[in-house]
């Protein structure tokens, strides 16, 4: 086999034509100090040998390819050449199962969505192409928040193996909340003929979103997807992801679908037929067992997949709560405030001091990248499972609570532990945190630890001319704390039967590519590099500011040790006070009953 020189260029393009150049067929017995045709003995059977020197250099492109790897024979009588190198190099099961895809994603800006496109984009590399489902959103046109997509950090990863990667995504104009996911006839065309996988991750996470908003999204943006695939020509899987907590009303949750609180068309018709004021005013009583509307919207979209499903193959995948990326692509990635990120947040500034919430039970949650992978071994799965004849939609509960639980109370205490080793910069307060199960006792500690000194301050704000906030901000706090004290204070029985077969079945290439496997999680180690990216990427901490921010950590210790002795002083006379006065009372009401007998 000849050699020739080759450029490694990050971009890849180089990598692969270069490589290609070195490819050659020669027949057995041929002299291979040169690739020409014709010298020596012909054969029929002929062996393609692969070289790549420098491997170590080679992009995403030929990532996992040793040197001198022995390419299947192919028989021919004449000298071979390979048009390109990724028509030689296979990749694992799972990347083979994306070549060539065209994949339609929908909530592909959202926290989740990011990291699915990711990771398609850089371990995934023949893929085809990429359907970005975009809405207009606060002013930004669909081209803008592609933009600001690629401009996260996430990306940079990405960007430094492939730049290319860009022309594999077409964004596509459309909105859940519109009839038809607000897709132009075109481009409803162009994604019927050429769509294979669709992940259907777009949803409202808000807790407390309104109704109406929450079935436009979440239901009826579902039930517009599905009947879009129904459509599709050339369709390979569906995946709809929903959420652990769907049917939360259940103590036990198993992999399999339940009854709804009620369909969807039925739920659809109520919010065309009711005004505002009058969902708002019976909102409590459809919710019923189900804490809020996300989850309740949730339910019903399951039901919906369920009952539009028909012959497509369909999976429905289930994630607990979903916390900051472990490794992939980057430790401690997270862009939002949301569930137990934002309590981080609260807490090691210094601002919530106290939360309803049982340390005893089992808080599920799961690293974004590693749901990612699961996700995407899931969509594989769906494929086998319709080529092996099994009917039935799967369902995957991808939790931690089976294989590798944590309770709140390790949680809480290693966050802590963290936030101490790695304070932030904007800190308010020392980090210390008073919990309770008993809701009467938190709203007393809620009290005492955040309303009282938030009015202190809102005076001391007023009387110097500036405009009081700190009670506002108590008010989002309780909101917040409120929202999701109802999964901290509840324990359920999660079953994950199908998440382990799956893993069991993908091949050892695949377990390193797209790990998924929740047992390889280090808990401590993963906290850690958690807090290190709420600094990083949610309060933009400086790096170089670590100093500083443990020389702030320590005057608010000394601060809060300065305030704490004189409430406690004041405390215990207080307890004095009222004691002597009970005595007192007692001792008169006892005298004034003798006089009385007497």
């Amino acid at each position: 086999m000849a050699h020739k020189d080759r450029t490694v260029n990050q971009g890849g393009s180089m990598v692969e034509e270069n490589l290609a150049r070195s490819i050659y067929v020669t027949t057995a017995g041929t002299d291979t100090s040169t690739p020409n045709c014709g010298k020596g003995k012909p054969s029929n059977e002929t062996d393609v040998t692969l070289s790549c020197r420098g491997s170590s250099e080679v992009t995403s492109e030929v990532r996992g390819i040793a040197s001198c790897e022995r390419i299947p024979s192919m028989r021919t009588d004449k000298c071979y050449k390979a048009k390109t190198f990724q028509e030689l190099y296979r990749g694992s099961e799972i990347q083979e199962f994306y070549r060539g895809a065209n994949v339609l994603v929908t909530g592909g800006t959202g926290f989740m969505g990011k990291v699915l496109v990711e990771k398609l984009l850089r371990s995934c590399p023949h893929i085809s192409n990429i359907y970005l489902l975009v809405r207009c959103k606060k002013g930004k046109d669909v081209a803008s928040r592609i933009e600001e997509l690629f401009n996260d950090p996430l990306f940079e990863k990405l960007k430094a193996e492939d730049n290319g990667f860009r022309k594999k995504v077409i964004s596509v104009e459309g909105d859940c909340r519109e009839p038809g996911l607000g897709l132009s006839p075109d481009d409803r065309e162009r994604i019927v003929e050429h769509v294979n996988i669709v992940f259907h991750m777009a949803a409202t996470v808000r807790f407390d979103e309104k109704l109406p908003i929450a079935v436009a999204t979440n239901v009826l943006g579902t039930r517009d997807l599905m009947l879009l695939c129904q459509d599709c020509t050339k369709i390979k899987a569906v995946v709809h992801v929903s959420t652990a907590y769907s049917y939360c009303n259940r103590s036990d949750i198993a992999e399999e679908f339940y009854d709804p609180p009620i369909t969807g068309d039925r739920v659809v018709k109520l919010m065309e037929c009711l005004d505002e004021n009058t969902i708002t005013a019976i909102t409590p009583t459809l919710l019923g067992a189900w804490p809020n509307t996300y989850t309740y919207t949730k339910a019903i979209a399951e039901d919906t997949v369920r009952t539009l499903a028909r012959d497509l193959p369909v999976g429905l995948f289930r994630p607990s709560i979903i916390l900051c990326t472990r490794s992939d692509p980057l430790p401690g990635w997270i862009d939002n405030h949301y569930g137990p990120a934002g309590v981080v947040v609260g807490v090691g500034l210094g601002l919530i001091r106290t939360l309803h919430i049982n340390e005893k039970t089992v808080g599920d949650m799961v690293p974004c990248d590693m749901a990612v992978n699961a996700l995407l071994a899931a969509a594989w799965h769906i494929q086998e499972r319709r080529r092996s004849g099994i009917e039935g939609i799967p369902v995957y509960n991808y939790v931690s609570s089976c294989e590798n639980p944590i309770t709140w109370d390790r949680y809480i205490k290693k966050s802590i532990e963290h936030s101490w080793q790695f304070p932030f910069e904007k800190s308010v307060w020392l980090v210390t945190l008073t919990n309770s199960n008993v809701y009467y006792l938190y709203k007393i500690y809620a009290l005492f630890f955040h309303l009282l000194p938030a009015f202190v301050v809102d005076t001391v704000l007023f009387s110097v001319g500036q405009k009081p906030r700190a009670m506002k901000i108590y008010e989002k706090l309780h909101r917040f704390t409120g929202a999701i004290s109802y999964f901290c204070t509840r324990q359920w029985k999660f079953s994950n039967q199908n998440v382990q077969q799956l893993w069991s079945m993908i091949s050892e290439e695949d377990r390193k590519i797209f790990d998924f496997n929740i047992c390889n999680l280090n808990w401590d180690r993963y906290l850690g590099e958690s807090m290190m990216g709420v600094r990083k990427f949610l309060l933009k901490d400086d790096p170089r500011g670590h100093s500083d921010a443990m020389k702030k950590r320590y005057r608010l210790y000394w601060l809060h040790q300065g305030v704490k002795f004189p409430l406690i002083l004041l405390f215990l006379w207080l307890c004095w006070l009222t004691t002597r006065t009970v005595f007192r009372l007692a001792g008169e009401t006892a005298m004034i009953g003798k006089k009385i007998i007497t």
